[in-house]
């Protein structure tokens, strides 16, 4: 429960506005006291109380209270509105309880410092959603994220601790290792199959069954006894997490107003972010000894109580309950996937996976041959460029919903080349430098274009077409891992990423031709 107080001295007209109905991005309110304070024509008496409740906002419970008692009165003459020079003690007050489960913690403390400051016309604060939430999407939002700390977890232990699985169980060079990368991602059929069957079974029954295979694969992965036992846990494990989200990420997709989607996706990436960033934390365990990357895997148990609890709050699609009804009655329309749009994105996938997939998966290999660095100083490097990467996610969905799709990905993916390949090229302050642009203005692409995905197919086959995405985006990590094993073992890192490079450079140049889906509903969408 959230609480804040302000006790001052305003003037007649100054207390009049105060005792309005407060209407800006926060709440809509509606007065307790059927004769409201803010209808007194003539000005306000010696003493009074005035009691505000939410009729819109993301609040489960909401109050605000104005108290007042004047000080100083003058003839009513004395100013043009007639109150005179009335001065009045004036006592506000705000609880509130926010419909954000799980994060409370940080929007509690932003919410205080405007819970009794109406916002100016046309303002709002960087991290408020652009539409008002409700309390049930706000719910939604705080589920989803949660569930995408338990997705950062599982996927992103392999990417910290390959360079060390490799030393221990196989034979250390990159090529090997892309290959493992490689073989890992074939299993996005799983991914596939997954999200087609959410189309008809439900997006939280599957998202929920994904995620506990997952878990179990990937504790599974910490005892594994070869290189073949391990990359097939691990082909399990990633492939139904990436579902699990997807799935989830398709509810709030469907649950949340138009303007607020890309802001809801780039929240959910931070999070996932905070998950992934437990494999980085943890990944001085791999200088333990040779198999010390086991414990980090180990971690993977932290992913079973969030789940438990994230479940309780994760609801169901209401528009797929619907389409279900509809379905069951015979009421439900025929749709169908536009090839040119499926067409589009997976290229656009494709081309960005091509370059994306072997920076992020190599990288720690790259620092630990070619820089000489230890787990310790990996860690370091990755949490001091990483980090930051929140503020280009945050700033890319709210310039999605706000401004356009299409050319917050532009300017993302050329970053995303730009300062991505020369990292690859530079050792010292210099790389650090490009790490931090490539993840800060890199990081600007990721709403937009995770939720382009969703917002482009029919309810009926979205979750399908988004399997099947997967399913081509993972062909340019293939394309891109592979490329990258042999252009590494012979021309250098270097001359590796800058011709891979290519690829985000031509999908910046086909963005222009995205559809722009910002502020339309889904069903305008897909008529």
């Amino acid at each position: 429960m959230g609480r804040t107080r302000h006790d001052t001295t305003l003037r007649a007209a100054e207390l009049r506005d105060l005792l309005g109905p407060r209407n800006d991005p926060f709440v809509l309110e509606s007065a307790v006291d059927p004769v409201a304070p803010s209808e007194f024509d003539e000005r306000p008496p010696a003493t009074g109380c005035a009691e505000f409740a939410a009729e819109a906002g993301p609040f489960r419970t909401y109050r605000r209270r104005v108290e007042w008692r004047r000080i100083e009165a003058h003839p009513t003459d004395a100013t043009p509105d007639g109150s005179g020079g009335d001065r009045y003690e004036v006592s506000e007050s705000a609880e509130w309880h926010l419909g954000f489960p799980y994060w409370r913690w940080i929007y509690d403390p932003l919410f205080k410092r405007k819970a009794l400051a109406e916002l100016p016309p046309g303002t709002q604060p960087w991290w408020l959603f652009p539409d008002r939430l409700s309390p049930h999407q706000a719910t939604v939002v705080s589920a989803m994220a949660l569930f995408n700390v338990v997705g950062g977890i599982i996927f992103g232990m392999l990417t910290q601790v390959m360079t060390f699985v490799s030393a221990d169980i196989g034979d250390g060079s990159a090529g090997q290792q892309t290959t493992v990368f490689a073989a890992v991602r074939i299993g996005t059929v799983l991914t596939f199959a997954a999200l087609a069957l959410s189309d008809s079974a439900g997006r939280r029954r599957i998202a929920l069954a994904c995620c506990w295979i997952a878990v179990v694969a990937t504790l599974a992965t910490a005892v594994a006894p070869s290189l073949l036992a391990f990359t097939a846990f691990q082909l399990v494990a990633r492939n139904v997490s990436i579902a699990a989200l997807i799935a989830i990420d398709t509810i709030v997709v469907e649950e949340l107003p138009p303007g607020s989607r890309a802001m809801a996706v780039g929240l959910g990436t931070l999070a996932y972010g905070l998950g992934a960033g437990t494999a980085v934390v943890a990944l001085p365990l791999a200088d333990l000894g040779s198999g010390g990357w086991r414990f980090v895997y180990g971690l993977g148990v932290l992913a079973i109580p969030l789940i438990i609890s994230g479940a309780r709050h994760l609801p169901e699609s209401s528009r797929f309950t619907a389409m279900r009804v509809e379905t069951t009655s015979g009421e439900a329309p025929k749709r169908r996937v536009r090839g040119s749009r499926f067409a589009l994105l997976a290229g656009l996938f494709v081309l960005v996976n091509v370059f994306v997939a072997p920076a992020s998966q190599l990288q720690n290999d790259y620092l630990r041959v070619e820089q000489g660095y230890s787990g310790l100083t990996i860690t370091l490097l990755i949490l001091t460029t990483s980090i930051p990467g929140a503020i280009g996610v945050m700033a890319g969905g709210r310039l999605a919903d706000t401004r356009s799709r299409r050319w917050t990905i532009v300017v993302g993916l050329l970053a995303t080349a730009t300062f991505g390949s020369v990292f690859y090229s530079l050792s010292g302050a210099a790389m650090w430098a490009s790490a931090l642009f490539a993840s800060v203005l890199g990081a600007i692409t990721v709403a937009p274009l995770g939720v382009l995905g969703a917002e482009l197919f029919p309810t009926s086959r979205r979750g399908g077409a988004r399997g099947a995405l997967s399913v081509v985006a993972v062909s340019g990590s293939v394309i891109g891992l592979l490329s990258a094993g042999a252009l590494t073992d012979t021309l250098g890192f270097g001359p590796a990423f800058a011709l891979l490079a290519i690829g985000p450079l031509i999908a910046a140049a086909l963005a222009f031709a995205v559809p722009e889906t910002r502020g339309r509903t889904l069903e305008q969408l897909n008529e």
